[in-house]
């Protein structure tokens, strides 16, 4: 096969990667890919905006692309899989309907409130006095979102009054959305769980291993919220055997709920949910679990950890997504609690002093001191290759991602290679300068 990847991420960097070990696939593109996807052997970058999508229909149609995947939300919501589809390409994502469960948060909690899904209290506003109103009256913290996509940063976590009026302001004033969701402040341990919604059609999704994202960009859950500082699976390694399985089956249910739901509520389409399944959860002290969100995509950097975790796991991506023949594996989580498996996979980012807001660019980076295998693996993000070297243009550089059949090798692992990473501010690479780069050093706790 030859596979067409759509995106510029770690998390693309990761599919790609895992995609071309196969012995299914010949040759992957990605569009426009980073410094990491240029090294790859038998992974190729193409040079098209993905914004431009007859462009990436006639590059799909001259190459003979057998399957395209969409890595980022924004083609999904703007409709790509649907101008794939017309043009009879093979595309993996769910088409512009579909994606309004990420696309809109208006949408999504009300879709959640109609299905009887688990999730936060909330209001919905498109007047910035109405919501300062009703703020008047609440307990802080609270959670304030942009209806629409804003790229991982349309989320505030408030802390007083004027920090809600201040997020209300700017939310409302952004391009993102017309609309906000005032919700209540969730507090447990979070956890994205993860299903490929193959080919096959309903009843046939397969659970990736839940992992754990960190979106704060500082120690102790602090600081602005991001994309995503660092990730581990398995988070609930800690958990009884019978907690872990009855905490599997209320999470089916909500998985099922969801993808009955929104195919009924696109009955008049000819096709069922396609693509990645993101359900990001929050679990209480009890164990209760709510909805924190929904994606219509892989998450990142979590797909940088899945992606090691099913090399580790000898599992065929192409496999999963195909799912001709039937896969047996059906949910990784329970082949896990069944065979009191410890492994466990830690990611690290690395982030540009600045991010999420204005951060430092156009510096270099050298990891060649971190010798990768098959249980360490570096994805890049925010990087192009110039004259062979790799440069930051990006505020989430790359991701160091260890796996082990302990969480403490992982850990110490992922934290010791990070550390091994040259940073210059030269293209010579004679003025080192660590201080332009930072990461979390808390990630697994």
């Amino acid at each position: 096969m030859k596979v067409f990847v759509i995106g510029q991420g770690g998390r693309e960097h990761a599919i790609a990667w895992k995609l071309i070990q196969s012995e299914k696939v010949e040759k992957v593109f990605v569009c426009p890919g980073n410094g990491g996807t240029a090294k790859e052997k038998n992974i190729e970058n193409i040079d098209i905006s993905i914004t431009d999508i007859p462009a990436l229909i006639n590059f799909a149609n001259r190459e003979n692309i057998d399957l395209t995947i969409v890595g980022p939300e924004a083609p999904l919501v703007e409709g790509i899989v649907d101008e794939f589809s017309k043009h009879n390409l093979k595309i993996f994502g769910p088409s512009e309907k579909y994606a309004l469960l990420e696309g809109s948060k208006v949408f999504s909690k009300e879709f959640m409130k109609h299905y009887d899904i688990p999730t936060a209290d909330y209001q919905m506003f498109s007047s910035a006095s109405e919501a300062k109103i009703f703020i008047e009256e609440k307990q802080h913290p609270i959670v304030i979102k942009a209806d629409g996509l804003a790229a991982g940063k349309g989320v505030v976590v408030s802390e007083n009054k004027s920090q809600s009026f201040e997020a209300i302001d700017e939310l409302l004033a952004s391009n993102h959305s017309d609309h906000i969701v005032i919700e209540e402040f969730l507090s447990g341990q979070e956890l994205s769980a993860i299903y490929i919604c193959n080919f096959k059609g309903c009843s046939y999704e397969i659970a990736l291993p839940w992992t754990k994202d960190y979106k704060s960009r500082d120690e102790y859950n602090s600081g602005p919220n991001t994309g995503g500082m660092g990730a581990i699976s398995h988070p609930l390694g800690y958990e009884h055997k019978n907690s872990i399985f009855k905490l599997h089956i209320d999470i089916e249910k909500i998985m099922i709920k969801t993808i009955t739901g929104i195919n009924n509520y696109n009955k008049n389409s000819s096709n069922g949910y396609l693509g990645f399944l993101y359900i990001g959860l929050m679990i209480d002290s009890q164990n209760n679990i709510k909805v924190l969100e929904y994606n219509c995509r892989l998450g990142d950097p979590e797909t940088q950890n899945l992606m090691l975790t099913l090399k580790n796991k000898n599992i065929d991506l192409i496999d999963l997504i195909i799912n001709e023949p039937i896969s047996t594996i059906k949910d990784i989580n329970l082949d896990k609690i069944d065979k009191l498996d410890d492994s466990f996979c830690c990611t690290i980012v690395l982030a540009a002093v600045g991010y999420p807001a204005d951060y430092k660019k156009g510096f270099y980076i050298d990891h060649s001191d971190v010798i990768e295998s098959d249980k360490l693996k570096i994805f890049h993000a925010g990087t192009i290759l110039k004259n062979n070297k790799f440069q930051s243009i990006g505020g989430r550089i790359l991701t160091v991602n260890a796996y082990s059949d302990t969480k403490a090798n992982a850990l110490a692992t992922a934290y010791e290679n990070i550390k091994k990473i040259k940073i210059y501010e030269d293209e010579e690479m004679k003025i080192q300068n660590q201080d332009l780069v930072f990461y979390r050093e808390d990630i697994g706790n």
